[in-house]
């Protein structure tokens, strides 16, 4: 049943590709696999983006690979804000550093796989890249790609600058952060599957200004739905948080595998507990406007060791090479 799950889980991964549907656009597929109409024009030279035609199949992931002294390695670019994967063949263990952070890779079968994330303020730019394989020592430079976020204002009543304002929000983000385990079982089997049924009202990275108070940017994108609308879990995980929060409203975390967990907030209710598995699909609370919310949405995060990433590309799969 693991080695069926890890086959459809490299299947998803794998997918370079992309078939044009009839009167699909160029900026749905962007959207659709969490990247750029200027960054898919790019990987496949297309002049005009908005002349598509159903039917044409275009490259959506970019793969590098280079020869290492005994093996090879592939990975996926990285995007400001996003996560992105490395494949090593030839080394029986690693890890990766990257942007001050250290990655374990994780062996599959003859092969090393890691995800990495890069953080939605990283500026653009080129950073070095270090692995250490069977203590050996590799170093490149990757060229990080910008975002493309765009930028809001959020008015605010004084109640909820007041929220923004209390000291205790430096604990509650430690508690999210420390929730999420950085080892255990790879739990993903798939692509994530939709949380509700409702329309995107903000995304991720969105640079913000909270009222008069600060600017920062928004960790995760929102779907407004009617109040009390089931919200389910994007994929199989574990509880690692249910409870009341006091920017998050109600509040559930699930884990999905080493470092990979997500988030859901602003709930009305939670119909889960800590340690309980659950399935993709699964109803773990109803929609609500709880926290430090101005009406009702559900705010989908996604964390990497940490690290908020935008979960658009894991509706694809894991962004693997």
């Amino acid at each position: 049943m693991r080695l069926f799950a890890l086959v459809l889980l490299l299947s998803f991964a794998l997918a370079q590709t992309h078939v044009v549907a009839p009167g699909e656009t160029l900026f749905a597929i962007a959207k659709r696999y969490g990247t750029t109409v200027e960054e898919l024009a790019r990987l496949n030279g297309l002049k005009d983006p908005s002349r598509i035609r159903a039917g044409q199949v275009l490259r959506v992931r970019p793969v590098a690979e280079m020869g290492l002294p005994k093996g090879r390695l592939w990975y996926t670019h990285p995007v400001q804000g996003r996560a992105f994967g490395l494949r090593v063949e030839g080394y029986g263990g690693g890890e990766a550093f990257f942007l001050e952070g250290r990655y374990p890779l994780f062996r599959e079968g003859e092969r090393l796989w890691g995800l990495v994330p890069v953080g939605a303020l990283v500026e653009p730019g080129a950073y070095p890249l270090r692995l250490l394989l069977d203590g050996a020592e590799v170093n490149l430079t990757l060229q990080v790609a910008p975002g493309g976020y765009a930028k809001e204002v959020l008015a605010l009543s004084q109640d909820l600058e007041a929220l923004l304002k209390d000291p205790g929000l430096k604990a509650e983000r430690e508690k999210v952060v420390a929730a999420c385990p950085k080892a255990g079982p790879l739990r993903l089997q798939g692509p994530f599957v939709k949380p509700l049924e409702g329309r995107t009202t903000s995304a991720f990275g969105t640079r913000r200004q909270y009222g008069t108070l600060f600017t920062s940017y928004h960790e995760g994108p929102d779907f407004a739905a009617p109040l009390k609308t089931p919200v389910r879990a994007v994929a199989k995980g574990r509880v690692v948080l249910s409870e009341r929060l006091r920017v998050r409203g109600e509040a559930v975390i699930l884990a999905h595998g080493p470092g990979l967990c997500t988030g859901y907030w602003h709930l009305a209710e939670r119909r889960v507990r800590v340690g309980e598995e659950v399935q993709a699909g699964k109803v773990i609370g109803l929609l609500g406007s709880t926290g430090l919310s101005t009406g009702p949405h559900l705010h989908l995060e996604v964390r990497l060791f940490g690290v908020p990433v935008d979960p658009l590309p894991f509706f694809a799969g894991l962004p693997l090479p």
